[in-house]
């Protein structure tokens, strides 16, 4: 009797041991990814304020996109640290490390977008507005820095060459960091093929270590492990992938309309 209540409390202990480790390793994950996230979007604020723009709540917007992406690489490290701390090759270890790394791309990524995605809304909704766009807006500038054109040059073509150069730098503005998302976009369904191409290694690492018929059980078990990983890490790669691509694909749609109606307003004053 003493022995089994000495055991449950070991057991207790043990438990709350690996509760308070991973919460302390998801929060410190969270704050990790949090601070970088931060450090980010400070550069994404020195680049607008180059066009004296001021994206409201982005501390925010990347405090807690930071916060959940490092809680969901912490809750994976504790997951396999403590609660299913199974010990797995090198191959094993590398596959697991694909979730992480497309955990931090999608989490960087989003945040990419969702600061494009508010400035465009500012300036459609700024454009869409009686007298013109606001301050605080590219409409703004654009409209100002057109009617200088006009001023300062009689000759159609030499303003509207001028006007064009003018249109392609605030297009590129928003155009250019969205290029890069969707190009780099494209590197999560290979972190996903990472974790794939280790998980066949697994299984194939078990196919030849089948020397006995006493170990044919354990060794599809140790395959069908090989090949559950090799199936999610694509599965969860390509899950992330293609709603971030789609957002993407949205975003230059409505960079494209911006454009259109920056050249319309030139074409109705000049």
């Amino acid at each position: 009797m003493v022995e089994a209540l000495q055991s449950e409390g070991v057991d207790l202990l043990n438990d709350e041991l690996i509760l308070g480790s991973t919460a302390l390793l998801v929060l410190a994950c969270g704050v990790t990814v949090s601070c970088l996230h931060l450090r980010r979007a400070r550069h994404m604020r020195q680049r607008d304020q180059t066009y004296s723009l001021k994206v409201p709540r982005l501390r925010f917007l990347a405090s807690s996109m930071g916060l959940l992406t490092g809680s969901i690489i912490g809750a994976l490290a504790a997951y396999y640290l403590f609660i299913n701390p199974q010990l797995a090759s090198v191959f094993a270890w590398i596959g697991r490390f694909s979730y992480v790394l497309i955990a931090w791309a999608a989490g960087a990524h989003l945040l990419s977008l969702a600061h494009i995605s508010l400035h465009l809304s500012r300036e459609e909704r700024a454009w869409a507005q009686r007298g013109g766009p606001g301050p605080n807006t590219l409409g703004r500038q654009r409209m100002e820095r057109l009617a200088e054109l006009q001023r300062e040059s009689d000759n159609y073509s030499e303003c509207k060459s001028r006007d064009e150069e003018l249109v392609d730098e605030l297009v590129g503005f928003l155009g250019d960091p969205l290029t890069h998302v969707r190009r780099d976009l494209a590197r999560i369904p290979l972190y996903g093929y990472l974790g794939t191409v280790c998980g066949i290694l697994l299984t194939a690492q078990e196919l030849s270590q089948i020397d006995e018929a006493t170990q044919t059980f354990k060794a599809l078990s140790a395959m069908a492990e090989g090949l559950v990983l090799a199936f999610k890490t694509t599965l969860v790669g390509l899950l992330a992938y293609l709603p971030l691509r789609k957002i993407a694909d949205r975003l230059v749609q409505r960079v494209a309309r911006q454009e259109d109606a920056w050249v319309s307003e030139r074409n109705r004053r000049l």
